[in-house]
């Protein structure tokens, strides 16, 4: 164990804090995200108290998540350029999107919740949030998808830059769909909770329903998803299989778990199992992957920056750390801490 850590250079700690930092923006922002996705399939029918349970639930951190997925893009650009420059030149499309749906779920959040309108243009800031909230998380998982399947750079030196469907595949285009099914389906877990603490036993069992049918639909997505990749990637099915399956077991049992845990009533333990289980999916993947960073040949190694450029971005990254996750968790504490005065409905 330790000859395995010392023999481990710069750029594979660089590749652990950034797949930390993704893993956190996928457990935390996804459920942000999945909450307008919510509001997306619901808008229809939904009440507006269900509406103001989301927004309730999301507003005080909700832009405080994105801090993750910046963190992972400055450690991309400054530790491994080459793949920045790989990733900018092939998907530079979906990830254009992935920043308009960022820029105008927020502005439609702030105009929504603080405007003083009629009510026809509050309807259209919610439908605003409601379809960026879906798009954001989809051409994210779109992009991830693409990486995995391992053409990005035989598409970079055959395509133009300017090409608009080289990142278009069957396993991109599923795992933006399945992005969007485990947004909805932490969204769904979290809010059963908020609805605990808030002690609207109404809440409770719509979004108790909510996450259970979700979860089912995301653990059969999930059994999909392999099936795909072993046969659109077989080098990446077959690294999960040689070192990435322990982390498809524990997305299972953790996926089962929450699923159990919400029907015995338990919303917080529930939170737990869920966030485990999108947790190793996510791992799963890094794993199975490592060392190539972008299949089917870019290893971290061939696109690091050279080394004492690491070793500084690891300092910088250790103080900076810090200051911010007592800050955070502060945040968090204050907003999300179930000692706000309220009973809880349910949840031994």
């Amino acid at each position: 164990m330790t000859s395995a850590v010392s023999a481990m250079g710069p750029d594979d700690f660089l590749l652990i804090i950034m797949l930390t930092a993704l893993t956190l923006y996928g457990i935390l922002g996804g459920a942000d995200f999945g909450a307008g996705v919510w509001e997306f399939t619901t808008a229809l029918q939904s009440t507006e108290r269900e509406r103001a349970h989301i927004y309730k639930a999301i507003g005080p951190v909700w832009e405080a998540n994105h801090v993750w997925l910046i963190f992972v893009l400055v450690i991309l650009l400054n530790g491994f350029p080459k793949a920045y420059a790989l990733l900018g030149k092939t998907l530079w499309l979906p990830l254009l999107l992935v920043l308009c749906g960022i820029v105008f779920r927020g502005a439609s959040y702030v105009f929504r919740s603080y405007g003083h309108g009629a009510k026809r243009e509050r309807l259209t800031w919610e439908w605003v949030f409601a379809v960026a909230s879906t798009a954001t998380p989809f051409f994210l998982g779109a992009s991830a998808g693409a990486v995995a399947a391992g053409s990005l750079g035989t598409m970079a030196s055959e395509s133009p830059s300017h090409d608009l469907t080289g990142w278009m595949s069957s396993l991109s285009l599923f795992t933006g769909f399945y992005a969007v099914g485990m947004c909805a389906y932490l969204a769904a877990v979290y809010l059963t909770r908020e609805a605990v603490v808030a002690g609207d036993e109404h809440l409770v069992q719509i979004w108790r329903q909510r996450a259970m049918s979700t979860g089912l639909w995301v653990g059969v997505l999930s059994f999909a998803g392999l099936v795909m990749i072993s046969i659109e990637a077989p080098q990446l099915a077959n690294a999960f299989k040689a070192r990435g399956w322990p982390f498809v077991l524990i997305s299972l049992c953790c996926g089962l778990g929450s699923l159990y845990e919400l029907w015995r009533h338990r919303a917080s333990r529930a939170v737990l199992a869920a966030m485990g289980a999108v947790a190793a999916v996510l791992w799963g993947w890094g794993v199975a992957q490592y060392p190539v960073l972008i299949p089917p040949t870019l290893t971290g190694a061939d696109a690091q920056a050279p080394d004492n450029v690491l070793w500084w971005m690891l300092a910088v990254i250790v103080t900076g750390t810090l200051l911010l996750f007592p800050a955070l968790g502060y945040l968090f504490y204050l907003f999300k801490s179930t000692g706000s005065g309220t009973a809880a409905v349910r949840d031994p």
